[in-house]
């Protein structure tokens, strides 16, 4: 019997996905009986919780931008109650962490927010660079905030200068 080479990488990849297939469900089964009758089956859904936020970053610019945009969505099933902001700067392997007491002179924190709301909040900024002049080298942010129960959310951390 004569297999040309075609046909012999055609039925390589084929026993590579059949072993692959079943590797996934022998994978699946053991996970379930170790777990019990109600264990965790492998999923990627996006498993809803009762207390969830998300915390987004937008820039007006993708260097050097002078205002972040930060959303705060309430994910989860109940009503969350949010502590004020922590802005952090990085450079490298040191980290400058700014808490955020007043917006546009009001005190807003703790703020409650009902599932599926959003709050945003343009942070500019200039007003550190001002203050704290070395915070200009700092080339990534990120924002982190907590809830009364001490549950602690952060955001994705965003590049503002390339190095």
């Amino acid at each position: 019997m004569d297999v040309s080479p075609s046909e012999l990488t055609l039925l390589k990849w084929f026993l590579i996905t059949g072993v692959l297939v079943i590797g996934y469900f022998i994978f699946n089964r053991t996970r379930t009986f170790a777990k019990g009758a109600n264990g965790k089956k492998l999923s990627f859904n996006k498993k809803r919780v009762p207390y969830a936020a998300e915390i987004s970053l937008d820039k007006n610019q993708k260097f050097n931008p002078s205002t972040i945009g930060m959303t705060v969505t309430n994910t989860g099933m109940n009503d969350i109650d949010l502590n004020s902001p922590v802005i952090i700067f990085k450079r490298w392997f040191s980290k400058r962490k700014f808490r955020v007491l007043k917006v546009e002179h009001a005190e807003i924190y703790p703020l409650l927010l009902e599932p599926g709301k959003a709050y945003e909040l343009d942070i500019s900024l200039d007003q550190f660079y001002e203050t704290v002049p070395e915070l200009q080298l700092a080339c990534r942010m990120s924002i982190e905030m907590k809830d009364r129960n001490g549950k602690r959310f952060k955001s994705q951390t965003i590049r503002l200068k390339l190095f």
